[in-house]
């Protein structure tokens, strides 16, 4: 009877743990099937963030240019004040890529806070010292375009805790700097809340 029992009890174990998965599956990750954590960016947030940022600064008029060129605009540092590790370049990249895509202004990978995204801009004029190349193909030096702005931010995070209601607070804030001037010429803020609720038991 006992050897039936334990039989019975490991069965229904497994069925709990191996009963309970689903097979992986893709989804839209703009919708509401992602998964959400309180502590930290997840990727919905990085798409509230991204496409509330981009409306407000392709509609600010900023960009615009009356003399025939495109600004060239430059991702700088976005920092991170949160207490997650956070690649902030999937902010970055989705701004910058919206921007480009707007046909309003053009962005250069030649420079960067980190130096430079794209090395190849460098590396092909490093050229004009190697005999095997043709030189008349090889990219002369002082013809790279100088950015006329920059795109910086920071994002801080706040934590709040009333008994078994956790709240994370994530503040976006994002700058686009005239580098002739030194000025913002455009500033804007998202934020992201998101709270929780703690069983009394278990996990």
């Amino acid at each position: 009877m006992k050897k039936i029992i334990y039989i019975g009890l490991v069965s229904t174990m497994s069925l709990m743990f191996n009963g309970c998965g689903s097979a992986p599956k893709r989804i839209d990750p703009k919708g509401d099937e992602t998964l959400t954590t309180t502590d930290g960016v997840n990727v919905k947030d990085w798409h509230i963030a991204a496409d509330k940022a981009i409306k407000s600064l392709l509609s600010s008029g900023v960009l615009n240019r009356n003399d025939g060129r495109k600004n060239i605009v430059m991702v700088s540092l976005v920092k991170n004040e949160t207490t997650q590790h956070i690649n902030t370049d999937i902010l970055t990249n989705k701004i910058r890529r919206a921007i480009l895509q707007s046909g309003l202004a053009m962005t250069t990978t030649a420079i960067s806070a980190n130096g430079m995204e794209d090395k190849a801009t460098k590396q092909v004029r490093d050229l004009s010292k190697d005999k095997m190349f043709d030189q008349k193909t090889v990219q002369k030096n002082g013809t790279v375009i100088a950015p006329d702005m920059s795109l910086a931010g920071k994002i801080i995070q706040q934590q709040t805790t009333q008994g078994r209601d956790k709240e994370s607070y994530f503040f976006f804030h994002i700058t686009l700097t005239d580098l002739k001037t030194g000025l913002a010429v455009w500033e804007d803020n998202v934020e992201v809340v998101k709270q929780e609720t703690k069983p009394l038991l278990g996990w």
